[in-house]
């Protein structure tokens, strides 16, 4: 599934459509996971005036006071070409003027595309109860700490909690809490404050190399021009059981924590 910096990768391979105007629009006859609030035809002739991210949501903003949330799924890939050949899992597109195309391509349909008025985005029920970005100045130790007091969860699935902070998925949670040499099997509680002070400084780290490197490609995700992420190859325990761990020679280990795949070195993590 891509995360944030899979997302933001994304948005900033997407931002120089800024300033384009839309002259057709592209919605395939299949069922995704949310139906648009408002008609998408109505986006025809209508301006990108700024492309953000929340989370993992792309949020591209027009000058009709109009918002457009993309969320890719598990499999969506955004897009832009210069030609459109409405491929089977092609699901939305825009034509701009120049010639343009943004293209949402996604295989198993569980992502989304969904206009809404801009005045009501904050609102919107995948936006309006996320934490935290993880590198905002809001994520830090204070906030943190009052959040994991009294969770009685272990530290790595309450780190993927969007509630808390958004945007630390799977992949990231497992090298932050490996670079922080916390294991995941610890009660969040337990998190002593020398130990939350580096896993902030962890996660924020770890996240920004990986947008630096364009996000991780292990399965479908690609860039906005179609390339691969490269995240993935700096991995010290994501993906690596029965390997040795790079710091002790230890075999890292693989254990499932709510239903996700947890990596760890028993050794390094404590």
């Amino acid at each position: 599934m891509p995360e944030l910096p899979e997302v933001e990768t994304v948005r900033r391979g997407i931002a120089n459509l800024a300033g384009n105007k839309v002259s057709k629009i592209f919605r395939s006859d299949k069922k995704m996971r949310i139906e648009s609030t408002l008609d998408l035809q109505s986006l025809k002739n209508a301006k990108i005036t700024e492309i953000s991210r929340r989370a993992r949501y792309l949020i591209i903003h027009f000058d009709n006071q109009k918002s457009l949330i993309i969320h890719l799924g598990m499999s969506g890939k955004v897009t832009v070409k210069n030609d459109f050949e409405k491929l089977k899992h092609d699901h939305f597109a825009l034509e701009f003027l120049d010639g343009k195309y943004l293209i949402l391509n996604d295989a198993r349909r569980f992502g989304f595309v969904d206009l809404v008025a801009t005045k009501n985005l904050e609102k919107h029920k995948m936006l309006s109860k996320l934490g935290p970005e993880p590198l905002s100045q809001e994520f830090e130790f204070d906030y943190l700490k009052s959040q994991l007091h009294g969770k009685n969860m272990n530290i790595k699935t309450t780190m993927m909690d969007n509630e808390i902070v958004v945007g630390v998925g799977n992949i990231y949670i497992n090298e932050s809490l490996f670079d922080s040499k916390i294991s995941p099997t610890r009660q969040a509680s337990s998190i002593k404050d020398s130990e939350l002070k580096k896993l902030i400084a962890s996660i924020k780290k770890i996240i920004q190399n990986a947008i630096d490197l364009g996000g991780s490609s292990i399965s479908d995700y690609v860039t906005a021009s179609g390339d691969l992420g490269n995240f993935q190859n700096t991995f010290k325990v994501y993906g690596r059981d029965k390997l040795q761990c790079l710091s002790c020679k230890n075999l890292i280990q693989k254990i499932k924590q709510n239903g996700r795949s947890s990596f760890y070195c028993s050794t390094c993590q404590k």
